[in-house]
């Protein structure tokens, strides 16, 4: 990958005359700080905070009010008139509208309906948040969100680590639960798999500084990962492991980290557990063979529309079980095939924008397009449908999407004009 903190902003700052009131205003500018502010404390909260609750406080209390008074001081809208937006919105669209012909008598735990739409105006306002500090910021703000998220990563991991050897975890080896995510193992697991990803971005960095940290935030990552036997994470780390290696600048080290990765990794975890780590802790594959036939059942009894979103359907095997662990199949069983089209479009979408090399080969937005990759694979072992409210699903799957769908907006709307300096600057290197 190419592109570090050095290089000029692919997305260059536009004027902002004729799409707020008094462009020129602190007002406008304070907003837009508050607001990207917002955006980097729900980051914090998804690794610091012990409760998915404080995460959604934060949101109503800073970016909802925020993106609502910056909203109401612009002039052009237009932006809402596009496929991204149209794209990003589908899938919460169509839960939110399946809620009016679910039967409540289905439900384990019901909601109103009017929770679900809530939700669905939190996710407008989340994406018009994005889009609007974006358009200011541009890629600036995508670099620096990555450099954060290597501190708080390395952190968190930290603060996890040094839990899990108080309690006594070093001497019995159960598995790791951590400081956030209320302390729930798979979750805080996929945030450290990211956490690994993100950290090859700062290995890219020209400061020493951020190579050790960088460094530092990789392989105490690694490190909770394995204890934390969780399947994808250790696919993440893996990867991780290897980017690292290409970005590395030392043939020698190159050589020591690619060893490390397919060598002495699998050989760790076999003599800690006894076997590989994609073998361990087999039941998990068998459970959710289980569950998934189970939610086809449901989907087979409504194929087209499926049966209406409630709050809560609890799935009953051996164990009773809140969800299918697979997004796609609880999409699909509560609104059917047009559920499934809908985060089809999503997918496809996101796949049209990053498959061509000079989206995949920068960091801004490869890594967001790795994020938003890795999410998905995560979402279809781990999660429910994804209309709720902010919470683990919205760091695997909302953020990455938010910016990868508003980065090619932009870059679309955007004048001709405005996009020169920045593709005069950027070929400056290769010269």
């Amino acid at each position: 990958m190419s592109g570090s903190s050095s290089t000029t902003t692919a997305l260059a700052t536009p004027s902002l005359e004729g799409l707020y009131r008094q462009p020129d205003s602190r007002w406008v500018a304070g907003l837009t700080r508050f607001v990207s502010a917002s955006l980097l404390l729900i980051l914090v909260g998804f690794h610091l905070l012990p409760e998915v609750g404080r995460i959604q406080t934060i949101f109503y209390l800073t970016l909802l009010p925020g993106t609502l008074l910056l909203l109401g001081w612009r002039r052009d809208w237009g932006f809402l008139r596009s496929w991204q937006f149209a794209c990003f919105i589908s899938v919460p669209l169509v839960l939110a509208l399946s809620t009016l012909w679910a039967d409540s008598a289905t439900a384990t735990v019901e909601r109103d309906t009017s929770f679900y739409f809530k939700v669905l105006a939190y996710l407008v306002l989340f994406y018009c948040a994005v889009y609007l500090v974006l358009e200011q910021r541009g890629d600036g703000m995508l670099h620096r969100w990555l450099r954060w998220l290597i501190v708080l990563g390395t952190v968190s991991c930290a603060a996890s680590l040094v839990r899990y050897g108080m309690e006594g975890g070093f001497q019995k080896l159960h598995r790791i639960g951590g400081i956030s995510m209320q302390n729930n193992i798979d979750k805080t697991a996929m945030l450290y798999g990211f956490h690994t990803l993100f950290c090859c971005y700062g290995l890219s960095l020209d400061s020493r500084r951020w190579r050790w940290l960088s460094w530092t935030g990789l392989v105490l990552g690694c490190i909770y990962i394995v204890l934390s036997q969780t399947k994808i994470p250790i696919v993440m780390a893996a990867f991780a492991i290897c980017l690292a290696a290409v970005v590395s600048r030392s043939l020698v080290l190159r050589g020591l980290v690619l060893v490390g990765a397919f060598a002495v990794l699998p050989a760790v975890y076999l003599l800690l557990y006894g076997d590989l780590p994609l073998l361990h802790r087999g039941a998990a594959y068998s459970i959710r063979m289980e569950l998934w036939a189970k939610s086809l059942e449901t989907f087979l009894e409504s194929p087209w529309i499926g049966n209406g979103l409630v709050h809560k359907q609890f799935i009953e095997l051996g164990e009773v079980l809140p969800h299918p662990h697979n997004y796609l199949l609880d999409v699909a069983r509560f609104a059917g095939l047009l559920g499934v089209a809908a985060c089809l479009w999503q997918g496809l979408a996101v796949a049209a924008i990053g498959l061509r090399r000079d989206q995949l080969l920068s960091w801004v937005p490869g890594t967001y397009l790795l994020w938003f990759g890795f999410g998905v694979i995560a979402m279809l072992i781990y999660a429910q449908q994804p209309l709720v409210k902010p919470s683990y699903i919205w760091l695997f799957y909302w953020i990455p999407l938010a910016v990868i769908l508003v980065r090619h907006q932009l870059g679309k709307t955007r004048p001709q004009e405005s996009r020169a300096p920045a593709a005069e600057s950027s070929a400056i290197p290769a010269a």
